[in-house]
């Protein structure tokens, strides 16, 4: 009798390990991407990525041959586009398409095999590589895509998934449509300073040739009034075009502002992230003390 409680006690400490293990993976939030062009990777499944379905008709018997056709279908390289009012598309690059017709794409945004019909554009063809890329409005970046399209050599229809990850930001060798939006450079104080320095000299030094005006012939004060204020213009002039020319681009050629990069170090900082994995760190914690009590320091007593 004495055995079977400790077992029963093991197997529900065991359970609550489990439960915390869980609990910690699945409430991490999966962060929208926003506003800009990213490249991504494009992967696919023959069969439907959580729900497991295979809705094409080769069934799963035909799974290993069918995961090795879709990949061969798909592209990995794609593009992810987030415009400033948060809508995001999806541009995939399917390969062969000598032996492809008629692509046809639905979207899964909740992941549940629930899908809704979605207009695809084509951006681009290359006769060369044999590759057409197809654009199309998606809810998020998560969403699974459904792909439907009727392969030559096979005589019927194939039916497979895609999902995209990986986002990096740039675009690649993919065509794009959605503007990204950039705060203004606010100029560098530093230079700010030099350049109300460099407009102070010139009036100092006009200060110092009225103290000796007296010396100077009326014909000469004059003539030389006209070349201070040339050269102060001169100087202003200068170093405002070298405050307002100051610009940073990034690898793409997206210029870079102050005020994006301070956004995404103070992003960084406040992650959610961070604290999800501290709280399960803490709940794992708490079911491995309970495990410790019941199996082995009350079976000590």
């Amino acid at each position: 009798m004495t055995n079977t409680a400790t077992k029963l006690k093991r197997a529900l400490c065991s359970m609550v390990v489990m439960l915390a293990l869980m609990a910690g993976i699945t409430s991490i939030p999966a962060l929208a991407a926003s506003n800009g062009v990213y490249t991504a990777t494009a992967t696919s499944h023959y069969k439907h990525p959580t729900t497991g379905v295979i809705e094409d008709s080769g069934g799963e018997g035909s799974y290993v041959l069918g995961q090795s056709m879709t990949e061969s279908a798909l592209n990995k390289a794609a593009l992810v586009e987030v415009d400033p009012q948060g809508n995001t598309y999806v541009t995939i690059r399917l390969n062969l398409m000598d032996n492809i017709q008629s692509p046809q794409f639905q979207v899964d945004a909740s992941r549940n095999g629930s899908f809704i019909a979605a207009s695809a554009t084509v951006m681009q063809e290359d006769f060369t590589e044999n590759t057409t890329d197809f654009r199309m409005q998606v809810p998020n970046e998560n969403a699974i895509i459904r792909c439907n399209m009727y392969v030559i050599p096979m005589g019927r229809d194939v039916i497979f998934y895609i999902t995209v990850g990986d986002l990096k930001s740039g675009s690649g060798d993919f065509i794009t449509s959605v503007k990204v939006e950039q705060s203004a450079q606010k100029p560098d104080p530093e230079q700010s300073a030099t350049s109300a320095s460099a407009v102070q000299t010139p009036v100092s030094s006009l200060s110092d040739s009225q103290i000796s005006s007296s010396e100077l012939t009326a014909s000469e004060a004059s003539s030389s009034t006209p070349e201070i204020s040339s050269s102060d213009t001169s100087s202003t002039s200068s170093n405002e075009d070298s405050v307002d020319g100051l610009e940073e681009f990034d690898a793409s050629g997206n210029k870079v502002s102050n005020t994006s990069t301070k956004a995404e170090q103070n992003s960084g900082t406040g992650n959610p992230v961070i604290w999800w994995v501290i709280g399960g760190i803490v709940v794992v914690a708490i079911a491995g003390g309970c495990v410790w009590y019941f199996c082995f320091f009350r079976k000590k007593k």
